[in-house]
């Protein structure tokens, strides 16, 4: 059986008519037939199913000016959800392509419900418009101060841990049997009682600093407009039309606010893909989309459903490899994925010594492909787990190949960043005590660990917020020395500064820098390299002035919610020339000419915790699976599978079995490589096809002279060992080396 045969379904087919220059003639053109059915629905729910690189952004978008050009509905009327930054970013970008600064709502689940709050949440008790949002890192250092508070131990009930169960309570509460985790369903003991107690105090201490945490901006959205129709109907009647996309990845909460904002007019359209259903560690319900006919067929009962099954993303090689992959799930919604684009190469599967042999094997593969024309920035590593980076970023360093990750130490989590966007956030919400805790002593004004629990103790005896406590005379005369120019140093500042809260968040940060005098305070620290933390301030700058720019009359709050809510995917550089390293999960979205993909082992792909619940193994099993299948639908052209036989991990080594998604692709779809050659010593002439022989001299153009120690492989994959004189031995594919044999 051939690719062809493998890839049934890939076949000719026109393209819809061109534009005939009217507006909904320019949105109706190059659409295939499934993309303008879905654009030209009108009234009444519709569920798209959405295969992999199928379009489903450009029908969206589509959709939405087609419903404005048609006259369906007003631009305002409109509105649009999606799930990360960068696709609310290109689906803006791409509405205003087609109607020019119209007011289409186009945001994520949380930056919609900050929105609305923003708006409404003085209908909730305790909250004022001017919250601060608090992200993972805030939520951490807050959780740190209440375990010790409580008297825990903090190695014991790690602060991480403990808000990883909150999120997951939160995310999960309105679908708990009748109990969730937490004391309710009981069986937990002693981790139940600590879990109750800390996520109340961490509940208070949060309404006590007026700021929510990321499931608050869904969940405080879900209860106002649970406890107030008046205010849901406001926002329902508003959007004659709503539009969600990667439906497949809505959690219960999610679920519920759509109901809302659909509940007036119920025209709702919903984009996604059950195969593609990977975060329900977070909470994500694939029921959603595959229960959609069920749950929103509203009186009449009827659901529009429409396929998008031709892909424009991958070779049928790879295609046919994933849809062999995924057809292995039950819970699926099935499709019949085809392109028109032919594969030049087949899917490649290499098998390594260790994590170490895998890694230069990709680094290895990685310089082929550059040496054949491939940009470093068209290359992308995927990977299970973080651990798994290591190896792999050594073995880049040492080949010399530039590289970025998504999702390590991003711009918003460096110190320098955090101190200046705390001392902001303490502008617009001076409650926020996470963010003065944070800066009270930044630069040091003699206000230490002591003193700082000394004014904490003060404010919980007298009832005040810890920022109130700053400016109570009585609390401040209990303090000593340094302490207590230092507060009042403190508070004199922010009094300086608080008319900016109400400006540009550039002439904030302006003003800020300048009173602080933050530059010279950087350049007289010792901590780090000062040229780079200077220009990460200067880079902080410039996103404000943009800020500004894009949205005006937002200010200072609008700029620091637009931080809050960057997620790690939104940190890649796409235009920068470096091979992309990132988790599986952080691939969704994106798409690159070559992807590789590492660990194809059991217990790492599947994951062995996935498969460690036997009351649910098959549902973590079939989620795997959907992750390899996200992963090898990202490549566009070539698409590599690697694996280690031997892999060391929490400080032992452990022979590993092939995963068993390797065996659901058909074997004519893989090409795999020769990997137990005969190590040929120096001293033997063997040929090889390409006409090296062990004990060549050879000239490379960038290592210089040196001789042959070894050969691998055959036909494009061999692989050459060379001693550089200069630069030691390297590997390199004899194909791309364009070496040079030297007399002997």
């Amino acid at each position: 059986m051939d690719v062809k045969e493998l890839s049934a379904g890939v076949a000719e087919r026109s393209p819809a008519s061109q534009s005939d220059g009217s507006l909904e003639g320019r949105v109706l053109a190059d659409l295939n037939p499934p993309q303008r059915e879905a654009v030209q629905h009108g009234e009444g729910p519709m569920l798209i199913l959405a295969g992999a690189g199928s379009g489903k952004t450009r029908v969206i978008t589509r959709r939405i000016a087609w419903l404005v050009a048609t006259g369906r509905a007003s631009a305002h009327e409109i509105l649009a959800i999606t799930f990360t930054n960068k696709a609310a970013r290109e689906m803006r970008e791409r509405v205003d392509a087609l109607l020019p600064g119209s007011p289409v709502w186009v945001a994520t689940f949380h930056a919609t419900c900050a929105r609305i709050l923003r708006r409404e949440i003085q209908h909730l008790q305790g909250f004022t418009r001017d919250f601060t949002i608090y992200d993972t890192h805030d939520r951490t250092s807050l959780l740190k101060r209440i375990v010790r508070d409580l008297g825990y131990d903090p190695q014991r009930f790690r602060p991480a841990v403990v808000g990883g169960w909150i999120s997951d309570w939160k995310a999960r509460t309105r679908e708990r049997e009748p109990a969730g985790r937490g004391g309710e369903r009981g069986g937990r003991g002693i981790e139940d009682e600590v879990f109750v107690k800390v996520r109340e105090r961490y509940q208070r201490a949060l309404a006590g600093a007026n700021a929510l945490d990321f499931d608050d901006l869904l969940e405080k959205t879900l209860e106002l407009f649970d406890a107030h129709s008046g205010v849901r109907d406001a926002y329902a009647s508003r959007f004659r039309h709503v539009l969600v996309d990667e439906y497949q990845d809505t959690n219960r909460t999610q679920y519920l606010l759509t109901r809302h904002f659909a509940s007036w007019h119920r025209n709702l359209a919903v984009c996604g893909d059950p195969d593609q259903s990977i975060y329900a560690w977070r909470g994500a319900d694939i029921q959603n989309i595959l229960d959609f006919e069920r749950d929103f067929g509203f009186e009449s009962g009827k659901v529009a459903v429409v396929k998008l099954e031709q892909n424009y993303r991958s070779t049928d090689c790879i295609l046919a490899a994933a849809t062999s992959v995924i057809r292995h799930n039950r819970a699926r919604l099935e499709k019949g994925l085809w392109t028109e684009r032919k594969a030049r190469s087949k899917v490649r599967l290499l098998e390594c010594a260790d994590e170490n042999g895998e890694a230069n094997e990709i680094a290895l593969q990685i310089h082929g492909l550059v040496a054949r024309g491939r940009k470093p920035d068209e290359i992308a590593v995927f990977y299970r787990v973080n651990f798994m980076q290591r190896a792999l970023e050594r073995a880049l360093r040492l080949s010399g190949i530039p590289y970025q990750i998504v999702g390590g130490v991003e711009f918003y989590e460096r110190r320098e960043i955090r101190d200046l966007v705390a001392y902001l956030h303490l502008l617009v919400n001076p409650r926020d005590g996470v963010a003065l805790r944070r800066v009270l002593n930044v630069p040091a004004r003699g206000v230490g660990e002591k003193s700082l629990e000394d004014l904490e103790r003060l404010a919980a005896e007298r009832g005040l917020a810890l920022f109130d406590a700053l400016r109570t005379p009585e609390v401040t005369a209990e303090l000593k020395g340094k302490a207590r120019v230092g507060v009042r140093e403190f508070c004199a500042l922010h009094a300086r500064l608080e008319p900016l809260a109400r400006g540009s968040a550039a002439a904030a940060l302006e003003g800020l820098i300048g009173e602080l005098d933050w530059f010279a305070w950087l350049a007289a620290s010792a901590e780090g390299d000062v040229t780079s933390r200077e220009e990460n301030v200067e880079e902080l700058q410039a996103h404000a002035e943009a800020y500004d720019a894009e949205n005006p009359g937002a200010g200072l709050a609008g700029f620091l919610e637009d931080v809050a809510l960057v997620s790690d995917v939104d940190g890649l550089e796409e235009r920068a020339s470096k091979v992309t390293l990132m988790t599986l999960h952080s691939s969704k979205g994106l798409e690159f000419p070559s992807v590789f993909i590492a660990g194809l082992e059991e217990e790492l792909l599947p994951h062995g915790l996935a498969l460690a619940d036997a009351e649910d193994s098959e549902a973590g099993l079939e989620e795997e699976r959907r992750l390899f299948y996200v992963g090898m639908t990202r490549a566009k052209d070539e698409l590599c599978l690697t694996r280690a036989r031997l892999r060391l991990h929490y400080g032992e080594s452990s022979w590993r079995l092939p995963s068993r998604f390797l065996a659901e692709i058909p074997s004519a779809l893989v090409e795999g490589l020769d990997e137990e050659p005969a190590q040929l010593a120096p001293e033997e002439t063997a040929s090889a096809p390409e006409g090296f022989s062990v004990g060549d001299r050879v000239e490379h153009d960038h290592f210089g002279p040196g001789r042959v120690e070894r050969l691998q492989g055959s036909g494009p994959n061999t692989r050459v060992t060379v001693d550089f004189f200069s630069a030691g031995s390297k590997v390199l594919l004899v194909q791309y080396a364009k070496l040079r044999r030297l007399p002997r």
